[in-house]
């Protein structure tokens, strides 16, 4: 409930209303990063099934390269995503946390469910005079941006790859995902002077930081997938990110890397080593999802009660 609409129930109530509106207003603020964690767990724990956990059983473990590039891969975007909001707002170490937390909500419950759970917590711990708001909008914003021009890059890069490699109703199905790039980077372009708060110096630092991101994510990604199949080759590899840019840009599906690797696996049917390496990483990725979600958790319950304990 805004601060506004606060005051004027309380007009009504009197001031002991007034007071305990405002209680249960930030009681609930408090109480709601703890209780979505909760429900994150459990969309955690649902996605783990016999193939995700046999994937984890054999997982080669004398590669240090392999899970040295994967760790990289899972933390580039929380690590980004820190170093932009230390920028903006001077966030702490601890703002790990949170972020994690919008990272695994974003990717496995529903695009953006994480941003309004991180709002929600920013706006709990930042001093009154700041807006977290902009800033939030604004960054989740410019990574669909940066997002979009690289899926876009890579399509008219790889489009004579992609045309060998990608047919039928599947083809159709990607193609449909160039028409929602396509539009929704025209739209935010063509409003861009009244969609965005922050300077133009900050903006571009945003943007400079989810590019780079991006790049890391699917280098990362790529050197993965090569130690466990070297002679995949350049073309293989440059299939690869553009078809997990495409997908990561569809809206509204959750278990995007599970759905990669189920598309991988139409896609490259043949080569089985190939979908075997991104059902992997499909594995682990849900499986880290459950161990940062689970740790991430006991530090927002730990933090609810100690503000509860204050006078």
């Amino acid at each position: 409930m805004r601060p506004a609409s606060l005051k004027e129930g309380g007009q009504a109530l009197g001031p002991l209303g007034l007071r305990l509106a405002r209680r249960w207003r930030d009681e609930g603020q408090r109480w709601f990063g703890p209780a979505a964690s909760v429900g994150i767990l459990v969309v955690v724990a649902s996605r783990i099934g016999n193939g995700a956990l046999a994937a984890l059983r054999e997982a080669p473990a004398d590669r240090p390269a392999l899970w040295c590039a994967f760790m990289l891969f899972y933390l580039a975007p929380v690590t980004a995503e820190w170093i932009i909001f230390h920028r903006l707002w001077s966030l702490s170490i601890r703002g790990v946390a949170p972020l994690l937390r919008k990272q695994i909500a974003n990717e496995l419950v529903l695009g953006y469910s994480g941003d309004a759970q991180f709002l929600l917590w920013a706006k709990a711990r930042l001093r009154a005079e700041r807006s977290p708001f902009k800033a939030v909008k604004d960054v989740a914003i410019l990574s669909a941006v940066a997002g979009n021009l690289m899926t876009l890059t890579l399509m008219a890069v790889c489009a004579p790859i992609l045309a060998d490699a990608v047919s039928g109703p599947l083809g159709h199905a990607l193609a449909w995902s160039v028409a929602v790039v396509a539009a929704s980077s025209l739209t935010l372009f063509g409003f861009r002077r009244t969609i965005f708060s922050l300077p133009r110096r900050e903006l571009a630092f945003v943007f400079a930081v989810h590019v780079l991101r991006i790049s890391a994510g699917l280098l990362l990604l790529a050197i993965f997938v090569h130690v466990l199949v070297p002679d995949i080759g350049l073309r293989g590899l440059m299939t690869l990110a553009t078809l997990r840019m495409m997908l990561s840009r569809l809206p509204l599906l959750p278990a995007k890397d599970v759905l990669f690797a189920g598309v991988v696996g139409a896609v490259f049917g043949r080569h089985a080593e190939i979908a075997a390496a991104t059902g992997l990483a499909a594995a682990l990725t849900v499986a880290l999802h459950l161990v940062f979600g689970a740790a991430t958790s006991l530090l927002s319950f730990g933090d609810a009660a100690a503000e509860e304990s204050r006078p």
